[in-house]
């Protein structure tokens, strides 16, 4: 800028390429930030060509969880199937056979069809007294429970409390002196005089463990233990070179909610 009266020149602004540059730069980046706050809190994505609209995704989504229900409805359904077949040759009957037809508002059609062998052996292996099909079998559940053995060995003593016996004698093979948790469980009690202690482990179910005649512990009180664990050991008799004269022996008990229970009924010795 110049004086009118003088012509001398008292203000400029010199604009490098470098500058100029930058300025564009800097409008460059105005504009895209510009656009993505339009983007994140205005609906103007919606009026894009090609772009999907918050109701079309939502559609989408909707169908998609349809498709998933569907799918569980359908196994579900395969499974009731399968009961229903096996509750009907357990019954004497012959089972039905369903037809590939699948829609979504017609049930599958079904068919008669003729008894085959496998549906003989079937009920006949259901039915038997023993067999790993047998319904006979008592499984592992809330009224049953099945624990591993706390000292390998043979009984001594079995269980007869008419005559005070509530529990059972393990004589442990040879050199077998260490005795282990039948199943996970808590530590709950230790009594009894060195050479001749007893452990008490709380499991699950109601159920108490009791390992009498102990010559030594290795948990504690309060101590959380796992099947086949190590709480302690038994001594057999010895003679002065060491050698074993008699087999150890194990005083095991099983109660249930406060009732004893016969171990053997739970543990395969």
């Amino acid at each position: 800028m110049r004086d009118r009266s003088s012509g001398d020149e008292f203000w400029h602004v010199s604009i490098s390429p470098l500058g100029l540059w930058g300025v564009v730069a800097a409008l460059l980046l105005l504009l895209a930030g510009i656009l993505l706050l339009l983007m994140a809190y205005t609906s103007v994505l919606d009026i894009l060509p090609g772009y999907r609209s918050y109701s079309q995704r939502i559609h989408d989504s909707l169908v998609e969880s349809v498709m998933r229900v569907d799918s569980m409805e359908r196994k579900i359904a395969v499974m009731l199937d399968y009961n229903d077949a096996v509750a009907t040759i357990m019954n004497n009957n012959t089972p039905t056979l369903h037809s590939t037809v699948m829609t979504d508002t017609i049930r599958y059609d079904k068919s008669r069809i003729l008894p085959t062998r496998a549906d003989s052996l079937l009920r006949q292996a259901m039915e038997a007294e023993h067999g790993e099909y047998s319904l006979r079998t008592q499984r592992i559940g809330t009224e049953t429970a099945v624990f591993s053995t706390p000292l390998a060995g043979s009984l001594g003593r079995r269980f007869d409390p008419s005559h005070g016996e509530y529990g059972v004698a393990i004589l442990g093979l040879e050199d077998q002196e260490s005795v282990a948790a039948i199943e996970n469980g808590t530590v709950i009690c230790i009594s009894g005089e060195p050479g001749s202690r007893e452990v008490a482990v709380q499991h699950a179910n109601g159920y108490t463990s009791i390992y009498r005649n102990l010559s030594q512990t290795l948990v504690r009180k309060g101590q959380p233990v796992r099947s086949g664990e190590i709480i302690g050991n038994i001594d057999s008799e010895r003679n002065d070179e060491g050698t074993a004269t008699s087999r150890a022996m194990l005083e095991f008990e099983l109660w249930r909610e406060g009732t004893a229970t016969d171990p053997e009924k739970y543990i395969q010795f």
